[in-house]
């Protein structure tokens, strides 16, 4: 019951971060923090959630990624192959660093529209070179037509989750959830004409990565 609880709001993390706003969070998105409401029977011993929104989850026992640890949990979802300290991941946490969330606190901590940005800046360094990382490693063809690599770009984001989630993203309760959620994504994605493979792996990392390290621990 537990892994399904978190699997659903791993879900609802992932549709909120799949609009990769860059702007500060509001109420009912990703770290935005909502007055906490008396649950009955409910105290220190089994706190639990108030409201039904991403974030909303009563302050007690809540903790949140800080600084490094969110660079941390980036570099981990990405298997290591896009290192904070090389490209544009390396670039941007040079200037977003001092802005980082500095608690675990979830009432005092703030900063997470700058994890939305390192994600952005990692991903970005899967798509450089001759074969981009985009293409060896989560098999996106990049000359292919979003259509055409409609399955692979699901898989990618799947992948992603898993690594953050210890394979419920694809194997939990949830699992036709997120993937219906990664489809709509990529399928959004496909139907601006303009748009290419390079941009809905960007889509769907940013979202996958940014789901993933800002989940809230119990």
């Amino acid at each position: 019951m537990k892994n399904k609880i978190s699997l659903v709001i791993f879900a609802g993390l992932l549709t909120s971060c799949s609009n990769h706003e860059l702007g500060p969070p509001s109420h009912g998105e990703v770290g935005a923090a909502v007055a906490a409401e008396s649950i009955s029977g409910n105290g220190l011993a089994n706190a639990g959630p108030t409201k039904p929104v991403s974030g909303g989850a009563n302050l007690l026992g809540v903790s949140v990624p800080a600084g490094i640890a969110a660079v941390k949990r980036i570099e981990n979802g990405l298997e290591g192959v896009a290192p904070s300290t090389e490209g544009n991941f390396a670039r941007t946490l040079a200037q977003v660093r001092p802005n980082l969330p500095k608690v675990t606190k979830v009432a005092d901590a703030s900063g997470y529209d700058q994890i939305q940005l390192l994600a952005y800046a990692a991903c970005s360094d899967l798509t450089v070179g001759g074969t981009p990382l985009m293409q060896s490693r989560y098999n996106v063809q990049v000359n292919a037509a979003i259509a055409t690599n409609q399955a692979a770009l699901v898989a990618a984001g799947l992948r992603i989750l898993d690594q953050h989630s210890a394979g419920l993203a694809s194997q939990g309760p949830a699992s036709a959830q997120i993937t219906a959620i990664l489809t709509t994504l990529v399928q959004t994605q496909a139907a601006v004409t303009t748009n290419t493979s390079k941009m809905a792996f960007m889509t769907v990392c940013i979202a996958a990565s940014t789901a993933g390290s800002t989940l809230f621990g119990m």
